[in-house]
């Protein structure tokens, strides 16, 4: 699911003078432009310098992430990972130089911890001056949503290779409902009573224990931590977690997850469509229940007024990402404060387990603003923390706030065009997520010998929509080096029909899901009333909770969390149940990648088997 997005502008450099475009609309023929924003608007402008050592902290990530490593599990501090990135104080007095240049004193400018993020506020003249641009009011077609935006703008030529990109927003955003339309979950929820119990129909906590053999008596450590991402108005409700447990798990029924509020987040209980209250329901009924008595932690981002995203969430985790007041070594007086979205700054501890079950395409930021977020989550992973990110329900389009995507699609309804990766699945140092469901009886006879029962999630929403697992291959994030070996074997089985469809899809992408978990027709109570749900969103917490299991277990040993886990499952995947009937659809694609031995775009290296994974990890210093 997408929720909105609060970015107006960002940076795509190129030679010469580094051009900047518009950043929130993915097509400008879906805004109307109206007149020029008002002279005296405030924004808040914030500049993100290139980081230093990337390369170093990718290095550094893969060796403590290799089980073959001697460095395995050495994870870092927040202060060393700062370090690592540390910008050199020229970088930053260059900036600044410029700022001074176009008349904007120093004395308005916060330089982040890790000196890497400028942020200042600016009337909208003043920054129309700065960044050679005009911002004008506009109106998105479909959603209604106002913004203040540009179109192109540019900053000096000498800067290209030290400004990352440029986000500026608006400090005050209007509520507004996002539209039923805009909501993954509302096209596959269907009411149902009384509840099916067969296994092969609907998912239960007791189907999901014996799928994958997951322990009901793994007591939680008390330095173990799991956390679970939900954006503004989206809340869980206290009266359905009782309904669910009281059925489910009954020792669990009053207990609430710790609520972690970051920019204002609040538990909301005014809105009336179940769409507000379905996902958190999913994520905290099966988390809590599968994890229990493990406290999960409600990270809950963004206020009444103003959206929560994930740029927000990591400057809570992280105060490096935020602002801070002067330092010996710039001489710039800073006033206390924050990011450009005024944010919590470094108020949360980042989990052991953290869980997003949301998504947004890939194609809506620019490919630097992608890369540099996504080296945020390099660093959680440096310091020890596994993210689970859910591949999508899209197949190969993604959802953009108004139904299916697809790039260059001239229909403009998601069915032609080339495929659309979603974010921040595609990012290589998350672990992402994919479907599937049960084969059934009349399947299993041609179903070459399946490890598990499981093919890939497909199924016909109540709208006639059809959803399928999200997979496919990056058009920002090149495959990273743990799965290279694993992406091409999928590629030389799959030759001839990659071959089909290959104009389609960055064929040197990172490939995305890494695994995957049943996503069909989860058991839930949402509003009073027993529902199914399905979607990838309901395989992301399961996993999670696997994980989550497996670090107490090594806790109690005297061991660390497991951290980045992708290369120790890429370099053993007979952990995993490997996937190979199904295929994931979009685009004007009906089989559009295909599950297969070994790793496949739409289910990854397979699905968990806890005991098999647990041997694994327990074996690891």
């Amino acid at each position: 699911m997408r929720p909105s997005l609060l970015l107006l502008c960002a940076i795509s450099r190129y030679s010469g003078a580094a051009l900047l475009r518009q950043e929130s609309s993915l097509d400008p023929s879906q805004w109307d432009r109206s007149h020029e924003a008002d002279a005296n608007q405030l924004l808040q402008v914030s500049i993100a310098l290139t980081i230093q050592n990337a390369d170093i902290g990718v290095e550094t990530l893969l060796r403590i992430s290799d089980p073959t490593s001697p460095d395995y599990g050495q994870h870092l501090s927040a202060e060393d990972v700062v370090r690592m990135f540390e910008h050199e104080p020229k970088t930053v007095f260059h900036v600044v130089e410029w700022l001074g240049k176009s008349g904007i004193d120093q004395s308005r400018v916060q330089l982040s911890y890790g000196g890497d993020r400028l942020t200042l506020n600016l009337r909208v003249q003043e920054a129309a001056r700065l960044l050679e641009t005009t911002f004008y009011h506009q109106t998105h077609r479909e959603t209604g949503r106002k913004q203040i935006a540009c179109q192109d703008y540019h900053i000096p030529e000498s800067l290209a290779g030290s400004i990352d990109y440029i986000l500026a927003a608006s400090p005050v955003q209007t509520h507004k409902r996002i539209p039923r339309q805009q909501v993954v979950l509302n096209d596959r929820v269907t009411a149902t009573a009384p509840l099916p119990l067969g296994c092969l129909k609907s998912t239960t906590l007791a189907c999901l224990r014996a799928l994958y053999r997951i322990p009901e008596d793994v007591p939680p450590h008390p330095n173990n931590s799991f956390g679970i991402f939900e954006p503004s108005w989206f809340s869980w409700v206290p009266e359905d977690l009782d309904k669910f447990f009281g059925q489910f798990q009954r020792d669990l029924v009053g207990h609430r997850p710790r609520v972690d509020a970051v920019n204002g987040g609040y538990l909301q209980r005014n809105m009336t469509e179940s769409i507000w209250y379905q996902e958190p329901n999913l994520d905290f009924e099966y988390a809590m229940a599968l994890t229990s008595p493990q406290e999960v932690t409600n990270v809950q981002v963004g206020s009444y007024g103003r959206t929560g995203n994930l740029h927000d969430m990591l400057a809570a985790f992280d105060k490096y990402y935020c602002m801070t007041p002067g330092d010996k070594k710039y001489p710039i007086t800073y006033p206390p404060g924050c990011n450009a979205t005024a944010c919590d700054c470094g108020s949360s501890s980042p989990p052991k387990v953290l869980s997003i079950s949301w998504g947004w395409t890939e194609a809506a930021f620019t490919p630097n603003y992608l890369q540099r977020q996504c080296l945020e989550f390099l660093k959680l992973a440096l310091m020890g923390t596994t993210v689970i990110v859910s591949a999508s329900d899209y197949g190969t389009a993604t959802n953009n706030g108004c139904g299916p995507f697809c790039l260059d699609d001239p229909t403009g309804s998601g069915t032609e065009g080339r495929f659309s990766p979603m974010y921040p699945s595609s990012c290589p140092w998350v672990t992402s997520v994919g479907g599937t469901q049960m084969l059934q009886p009349t399947d299993r006879r041609i179903a070459p010998a399946p490890t598990t029962n499981e093919t890939a999630f497909r199924q016909k929403g109540t709208s006639g929509n059809t959803f399928s697992s999200g997979g496919g291959f990056s058009n920002v994030f090149l495959a990273p080096p743990y799965q290279i070996s694993n992406v091409a074997t999928y590629k030389d089985i799959e030759q001839e029909h990659l071959a089909e469809i290959q104009d389609r899809f960055n064929s040197t992408g990172r490939g995305y899901p890494d695994v995957a978990v049943r996503a069909d027709n989860y058991a839930i109570v949402s509003q009073g009333n027993w529902k199914l749900a399905s979607g990838t969103s309901a395989s992301n917490p399961v996993f999670a909770s696997i994980i989550t299991l497996i670090n107490s277990e090594r806790m109690h040993m005297g061991k660390g969390p497991v951290g980045f886990i992708n290369p120790v499952l890429y370099s053993n995947p007979d952990v995993l149940n490997d996937i190979l009937t199904g295929a994931n659809q979009g685009c004007g694609v009906d089989q559009a990648f295909r599950a297969t031995r070994g790793w496949d775009a739409v289910t990854g290296l397979g699905s968990p088997d806890y005991e098999r994974m647990r041997q694994l990890f327990m074996s690891l210093p």
